[in-house]
Parts: structure tokens; sequence; C-alpha cells
């Protein structure tokens, strides 16, 4: 559990960025922040770890002042992954990841079988056994920094925070690593880690901190939803969010409305995102144009527009005839 009492954060008492936030994180909660880029959100995240000083105001993990924390117990308390990635060429994926468990072991931080175990099971878990015995300059942005999410996982503390974990990972290692993040929510860790991915984050997070207009505001995201929060983020700025599709949106200028039909399917399915992505309404009843997805092993279309029909094999030609006749 992660609890801010009364924090100011920022680099100048008489000029900080958030004032008298108070926010808290429970046990087996996932929190997403949230904002604009200059916002305050790394700042919030290493003030919370005592990585930077509090302006006023105080930080508890799982129950004790962060201020009473020694370091080693800091360590024990929670793990941190920095949106910076590693630059530790020398080092090998496994040696790497092996460093989370240093705040477990004795002076001599030597690991026992144990501690090998854990940190093979975690390169396991995420998806790095190929890599396990190459050295860190190897390795891609995105593949360095699921290694040092594997070593603050083989850390093992009750709270995690991450700043832009998902910064340099690819569409399938971000949605990955929101189920791997689940994952350990589930097994009762308390989350926190910053995003510009909303989409995700509507998936998973129990709860969102947004800082927008210089203050932080906190809510499970369907609460915030009802408040009408991300309507306002986006206002002015031609991107909505659908409600139905759970998604994020650019509202193309109109372009009219099409009449589609066809069977049931994938062909049907993106053929109505191709529409709605270059601006056409889907409407029944007598259209201008008609669309009609062909059935059938290999995909087709047939356009009837202006009493002339046309027939079409890629959704790109049909997207092109479209486009060029606005």
């Amino acid at each position: 559990m992660i609890s801010l009492e009364n924090i100011s954060i920022g680099y100048h008492k008489e000029r900080p960025l958030l004032s008298q936030v108070n926010l808290q994180a429970g046990k087996g909660e996932m929190v997403a922040l949230v904002g604009r880029n200059g916002s305050g959100k790394s700042t919030l995240l290493r003030s919370l770890l005592g990585l930077l000083p509090l302006l006023e105001g105080s930080c508890y993990l799982s129950g004790v002042s962060l201020e009473e924390l020694e370091h080693k117990n800091r360590a024990l308390s929670v793990s941190y992954v920095s949106s910076q990635v590693a630059g530790l060429p020398s080092l090998s994926v496994r040696e790497l990841v092996s460093l989370g468990r240093m705040p477990h072991t004795g002076w001599l931080g030597k690991l026992g079988k144990a501690d090998w175990d854990m940190v093979d099971r975690i390169i396991h878990d995420v998806g790095l056994d190929m890599y396990m015995e190459r050295t860190l300059d190897q390795l891609s942005d995105g593949e360095r920094q699921r290694v040092m999410i594997a070593r603050a996982l083989v850390q093992d503390t009750p709270n995690m925070v991450l700043d832009e974990p998902a910064a340099y990972l690819d569409i399938p290692n971000k949605y990955e690593l929101v189920r791997l993040l689940s994952l350990f929510r589930d097994r009762g860790k308390t989350i926190i880690y910053s995003t510009h991915d909303l989409e995700t984050a509507l998936m998973c997070a129990d709860k969102f901190w947004v800082i927008t207009d210089g203050m932080i505001l906190e809510g499970s995201p369907e609460d915030l939803g009802l408040a009408g929060l991300f309507k306002r983020l986006f206002d002015n700025s031609g991107i909505r969010f659908d409600l139905n599709s759970g998604k994020f949106s650019y509202t193309a200028n109109s372009k009219g409305c099409v009449a589609l039909s066809g069977p049931q399917g994938e062909a049907l399915a993106w053929t109505r995102h191709l529409l709605q992505r270059i601006g056409y309404t889907i409407a029944a009843g007598d259209q201008a144009i008609t669309i009609e997805v062909q059935p059938g092993e290999k995909h087709g279309w047939q356009v009837r527009k202006d009493e002339t029909v046309m027939s079409f094999d890629s959704l790109y030609n049909l997207a092109r005839l479209l486009n060029e006749d606005k």
C-alpha cells in the first residue's frame, strides 16, 4: 500500500508542480498515472520513492513513513523501473536480473539456489529465456526495458513503481506487459505506473491518477469517464473516446453515409473500420454509395455508386476510390 498525504512536489518550494496532493494505492491495486508531457508524472513517481525530496507532506509505504525507512528496508518495500534504458553493456541478462535479489542477501551479496530459481522463473515469465546469456549491448531498447522490469519483479517487493514501462515496447509486448503486471497485481502487489497508452490502461487499471490543469484527480477509469474527464481532456483535439468500443479515435471530417452489407466476419468488421477511419458514417436504407462484402475464400467488395457498379479485391483500392471522390 502506498499513501501520499498533503504532499507538494517539484524543484522549488515557491513554485511546486503539484501541491496538497492526497492519493492512495491499496494492496492489490494497479494505478495508471496519466498526464501530458511535462505535467509532473516522473517527478511524482521519483518523489514518492524518495529519489527527490518532498517539498511538503509525507509518503507512506505499507504504513511506514518513507523518511523512517533505511535504504535496505526501502528496497525491500518498493521496486522501481525508470523510463531510462539501462546502460550496463557488459552485464548479461541473467546477471542484471539477479541484482534484484541483492536486498534479500547477506552483506556478501551471495545468491542461493532459491534466489537463482526465482531469477530464472521471472526471466521465463517475461519471455527472455533465449536472451539469458546475452549482454545488454546485444539487445534492443525494448528488450533491455523488459530486462529492467524482470529485475524489479525479482526484487519481490509488495509495492512496484514503473515510469513509462511500455515506452520502448512494440504493440504485442505492450499487451504482454499489461498481462504480466495484472498477474502480479492479482497476487497482491500494489503497482503504480505512468503511461500515455490510455487504451491499455482502461483495460487493466483499477484506478487512474490524472494530472491536469495543475491538479491531480483520482478515481476508477469508469468514474472519471462518467464525470466527463476524458471528454474534457480531448476537447478541440479531434480525438474522441468511443464508449462502446473502449477506444480512442480521431474524428475525421464527415464524408457522407454509406450502406454496408455482407456476411458477418472479419472482412465485414475491417470494412467497417476502414469506412469509419476515413470519415464515412454507416447507415441503413438507401444511400448514394452501397458497399457489399462478397462471400468466398478470396475477399472481394462490390460498390454501387451513381448507378455504376465496381468490384475491388482490396480495401486499399476501395479506399482510394472513396478518397478520390471527395
